[in-house]
């Protein structure tokens, strides 16, 4: 039987491909059926390992291993048809072992297959690049140059339009082959400029493409090439530059800028895209990072600018390809200064501010009535302490932008929002903002307020203090019991501890109302009508962490000598020290440590005042439950909700007994909605670690944090301005109807409970009209 080799080569679809049986059965007919079961096991084996397709050119291997050299082209070139909807890698070694056993055994070649077979390969993203000077070699050896060069074009035509990478020397081969061929360059920029025209969102190299610059400078090409060149988008690490500039050279961007060359989806879907593709970029170390977008980018948006505001589509300038977000200050200023729309993607998304590097003036940015504030925030708060710098330095936006009118503006209203601080409000915030502008107001930023001293000199303080004492101090504040138990603790400590803020104490827990305070050998039981019972103990000299609860009336003493411990892990009654035990929860035995350890203290007695809720059960004087981890409880004086800290389960109210859950409950209303209801505000997120809702002990009739049907509780909620960023801005509802916002300035600020002033002493206020504010000085002032 005669068969055309070059009929072997699938035209349908390659995953079905039977190349090898088909050889087989004309050239070893008594191998056929051998050779058809092998196809056969190839089809089970891929598809019971078609995620792993490395796995199966491993059985593949094993199963080339007995068949005569001669079935080896023509097997692994069918094991790479399979693979070819794979990509490069496991189609590609495939296709190389072929060859390779073409090489090693010295086996015919049919030429006529072997160009055919590898365009497949070349159509199917399958060729590995090492094989491209193999096949132009082979093509020059097996056809008249011109023939050889019309045969390397359409290769490459068909790889250029598949997923797989072109390669780096792709503008040396080419000139080769033409010059073999008695082309010039003329050819040479046809087939460059026709190869990358039909590349989509594929890795090029940087290399390829500046190769191709002086090319296609110097022959430029149709405007239909050029519509396939603006299309490109390289991926990989690069910023776009070598790319741009290729298309600036041969006058594709010139094209676009007349209109006789319009990109998919418009010239604003374009610039998003170029954005979109090129903020970020991988790093070496791994992850990504902001890159600075080329010079000529930003000069193209300004000369793109008359066809964006025609086209009248607002760009996109927020979005990337990798995970994060930001606007580059530089590419927005250029945008903005070219009039061209663009999409707010909200205060939340992080602007770049590249300072020295900056490639624009920003003037067009600080100017915008929406963009212009937060690029004055962005300046301002490179200036605050990070990671790299615990410090923060001295002065304005201004001193990073001067004579720039927008941010001077941007820098009045916050300079304005100090003094409004120091002239209206208490006397810790006039400390505070006195101290903010004893930084910002660096002589530039100074010499570009106009207004500033007036407004400084107006600016008094006797109203901060009248209303301060109005309103009370903190230090004011007072619980007899509690210092009492605190003097006694000091009187004893030893003189190590003299400058310790609570001299002799080791720690403290909470038993709502009681509060435990416990040194390092005795504890003292403190509630709101006065002490309810103190104790002696001893624990190990070499204890890493102890803590001591009230429960009933006793006290459980916890500890452990584990190295950097996260809890207690032995425990005894005071009353019985030598009955020490393993509770059966211990992730719960700790002191308060300023983290969310005791959360905020509201862990319950129960209603005889016999128990302790610990989360999942109530312990009581005696027990060897232990403490639980799930310590963030409600209360409204009659029932207790539970729920993990972190564990996202929904609020459960607890048998008043047991302690036991008995199931999702409602929870008592804030006023307005519940508790735990979803944020009041859109784009806020509720802080579920940070609610709070307890009875108001009996003895007390009001409460400073302020109260509302004899509970007390708050309500945090927080937006992250800036993506992967800490909470900066936070809305803190009380109980009692009250609310606040609270923007941290430095790192580590985060509120948790409303101050209630003695009645008119918040609504003591001076006059608008009274605080002048300082203005931005015009350039004629300064």
């Amino acid at each position: 039987m005669i068969v055309s080799l070059d009929s072997l080569v699938p035209t349908a679809g390659t995953h079905v491909s039977t190349t090898y049986a088909d050889w087989v059965a004309a050239h070893d007919p008594g191998a056929a059926g051998a050779a058809r079961g092998l196809v056969e096991e190839m089809s089970r084996e891929l598809g019971r390992t078609w995620d792993k397709p490395g796995r199966f050119l491993d059985t593949m291997t094993a199963r080339a291993r007995r068949l005569p050299p001669a079935h080896l082209p023509w097997f692994w070139d069918t094991v790479g048809h399979r693979l070819i909807g794979y990509g490069s890698r496991p189609g590609g070694r495939a296709y190389a072992a072929a060859r390779a056993a073409e090489a090693e055994h010295g086996l015919p070649v049919d030429p006529g297959y072997r160009r055919a077979n590898a365009l497949l390969f070349a159509a199917g993203g399958a060729m590995p690049a090492k094989e491209f000077g193999a096949h132009q070699r082979f093509l020059a050896e097996t056809l008249e140059p011109a023939a050889a060069h019309a045969a390397l074009d359409a290769f490459l035509t068909a790889w250029a339009s598949s997923a797989a990478d072109l390669p780096a020397d792709l503008v040396r081969r080419i000139r080769a082959s033409a010059k073999a061929a008695g082309h010039g360059d003329g050819e040479v920029a046809r087939l460059v400029g026709a190869i990358l025209s039909v590349t989509r969102k594929k890795s090029v190299p940087d290399a390829l493409l500046t190769a191709a610059l002086p090319i296609l400078t110097n022959r430029q090409p149709t405007d239909t090439v050029a519509a396939g060149l603006i299309e490109m988008f390289p991926t990989g690490t690069t910023d776009g530059g070598p790319w741009l500039r290729m298309l600036v050279g041969c006058g594709a961007t010139r094209a676009m800028e007349d209109g006789r060359v319009v990109p998919e989806g418009g010239p604003a879907q374009w610039v998003g895209m170029f954005l979109h593709m090129y903020q970020y970029a991988a790093q070496p170390g791994g992850g990504v990072a902001r890159q600075p977008l080329p010079v000529e980018f930003l000069d193209l948006v300004g000369r793109l600018g008359p066809g964006l505001r025609a086209a009248g589509a607002p760009v996109t300038v927020h979005t990337t390809r990798h995970h994060h977000q930001g606007v580059d200050a530089d590419v927005l200023d250029a945008l903005l200064a070219a009039g061209v729309t663009v999409v707010d993607p909200g205060p939340e998304i992080r602007m770049r501010f590249w300072g020295e590097r900056s490639r624009r003036d920003l003037a067009a940015l600080a100017a915008d009535p929406v963009f212009g504030p937060r690029l004055e925030g962005t300046v301002h708060e490179g200036l605050l302490p990070n990671w790299s710098s615990a410090h923060r330095r001295p002065g304005s936006a201004v001193t990073l932008l001067p004579g720039n009118e927008g941010i001077a503006q941007g820098v009045a209203a916050r300079v304005g929002k100090l003094v409004d601080t120091v002239a209206g409000g208490g006397m810790a915030g006039a400390e505070e903002a006195v101290a903010e502008l004893e930084t910002l107001l660096d002589r530039p930023t100074v010499g570009a307020l106009g207004g500033i001293v007036d407004a400084l000199a107006d600016a008094g303080a006797a109203g901060a203090l009248r209303r301060s004492l109005a309103a009370g101090l903190p230090e004011e504040l007072a619980w007899p019991a509690l210092e009492s138990v605190y003097a006694r603790f000091a009187a004893q400590a030893g003189p190590e501890e003299a400058g310790r803020a609570l001299p002799g104490v080791a720690g403290v827990t909470s038993t709502w109302p009681v509060l435990t305070v416990f040194g390092s050998d005795r504890a003292v039981a403190v509630g709101p009508d006065g002490e309810r019972g103190s104790c002696r103990f001893t624990v190990p000299s070499d204890a890493t962490m102890f803590a001591v609860h009230y429960v009933g009336g006793s006290f459980l003493v916890s500890w452990t000598t584990r190295p950097n411990p996260y809890h207690c892990d032995t425990a005894f009654w005071a009353d019985r020290p030598d009955r020490p035990f393993t509770p059966d929860e211990t992730g719960g035995l700790v002191p308060f440590g300023g983290r969310l350890d005791g959360a905020y203290g509201f862990q319950f007695e129960t209603a005889d005042g016999r128990g302790r809720h610990g989360g999942l059960r109530v312990l009581r004087a005696g027990g060897t439950e232990g403490i639980d981890r799930d310590e963030l409880q409600l209360g409204d004086g009659s029932r207790v909700w539970t729920n993990a800290v972190y564990g996202g389960r929904a609020w459960e109210v607890v048998d008043p007994a047991t302690g036991e859950r008995r199931g999702p409950a409602p929870l008592p209303d804030f006023p307005g909605r519940a508790v735990a209801d979803d944020p009041s505000e859109e784009g806020m997120t509720l802080a579920r670690e940070a609610l709070q809702l307890a009875p108001l002990p009996a003895e007390l009739t009001s409460s400073p944090l302020g109260c509302r049907n004899g509970l007390v509780g708050t309500r945090v909620l927080f937006r992250t301005r800036h993506r992967d960023h800490a909470p900066d801005h936070f809305l803190v509802e009380s109980v009692d109807g009250r609310t606040a916002r609270f923007d941290i300035d430095r790192p580590g600020q985060s509120p948790w409970g409303l101050w209630a002033p003695p009645e008119g002493a918040a609504e003591d206020r001076r006059p608008e009209a009274e605080a002048p504010s300082p203005r931005a000085a015009s350039s004629g002032e300064r």
